[in-house]
């Protein structure tokens, strides 16, 4: 039998964390363990989560700091290949509810068609489609998830429902901790590809997603918050470099996000987005000025 364990990152929303243990609980799957890290842990977070038990074993991993999505994965994937070696990794978002055959139908999936990485199909709470899988513009590098589930192209798969097999998980290694927070499931699928791996979409695995929960990324364009939108562009720019896309049409693509900031006049946004764009010592104090953690690298 295929072995699987979850990772869920929970950054203040407790709530909706121990309401997506419910609906695993009801899996027709269930996962080896689930490995809950929350990050900017309080006392007061950990006394909520052991007032709770689950039908499954859970795994805490307590982070003092919010050390972004990435970096929290990771401590995740590290403890479940420690301690279920050879299992599945699903990333799960904590703001998801799956249905109860979501994990059975993403596995079979996953196994029917060796692909490394795998996706469900996601609805938003009101039942609309709301994607599972997106296409990257071979520019500018934006993306944009797909219209309908009859999609048969994609680039990537997202990060609300993130099946890795265990042969992926060896040969690409863990996500890249360079984006603290969106465009590194991107990536990952971007370097799995580079391995050999394929991508699958399993469109009957379906996830109930309250997108955009913790962060106000769902916001209509405009009104998304200062941080997120700084973040996603910078991190576009700095996913497009390191997956050889022309500069010439990243430096074209940014142009015209800045310009649309502009016409908002949104001034601040722009100066911010520029200078965390060109230098990672500047993108660290912008994290860190914003509640999180960040460890340069290089």
């Amino acid at each position: 039998m295929n072995s699987v364990c979850v990772v869920l990152v929970n950054y203040k929303n407790k709530e909706k964390t121990v309401d997506c243990l419910r609906a695993l609980e009801k899996s027709s799957v269930q996962p080896s363990c689930v490995y809950i890290i929350d990050n900017a842990s309080t006392e007061e977070s950990r006394q909520y989560f052991w007032t709770f038990t689950f039908k499954f074993k859970v795994r805490w991993i307590w982070n003092d700091e919010n050390r972004g999505f990435a970096a929290a994965c990771n401590q995740g994937i590290c403890a479940a290949q420690g301690d279920f070696a050879g299992s599945f990794i699903w990333l799960l978002n904590n703001d998801t509810l799956p249905e109860a055959d979501a994990l059975e139908k993403l596995l079979s999936k996953a196994l029917a068609t060796g692909a490394g990485i795998t996706g469900s199909l996601i609805k938003k709470a009101n039942g609309e489609f709301s994607g599972g899988v997106c296409v990257i513009h071979p520019k500018f590098a934006t993306v944009q998830r797909v219209s309908s589930p009859e999609a048969t192209k994609f680039d990537y798969v997202e990060g609300s429902s993130f099946l890795i097999s265990h042969e992926c998980l060896k040969k690409t290694g863990l996500l890249s901790e360079d984006y603290f927070l969106y465009f590194e499931e991107s990536d990952y699928c971007m370097h799995a590809k580079k391995n050999g791996f394929s991508l699958a979409w399993a469109t009957d695995s379906i996830i109930w997603h309250d997108i955009g929960s913790s962060t106000g990324s769902e916001i209509a364009k405009g009104g998304v918050p200062y941080f997120i939108d700084c973040l996603m562009i910078r991190n576009r720019i700095h996913f497009g470099f390191r997956n050889g896309f022309s500069a010439v049409s990243l430096f074209a693509g940014l142009l015209i996000s800045l310009g649309l900031r502009f016409k908002r006049l949104q001034f601040s946004r722009i100066a911010t987005i520029l200078v965390i764009s060109l230098s990672e010592r500047a993108f660290k104090k912008f994290i860190e000025k914003n509640g999180g953690s960040y460890e340069i690298r290089h």
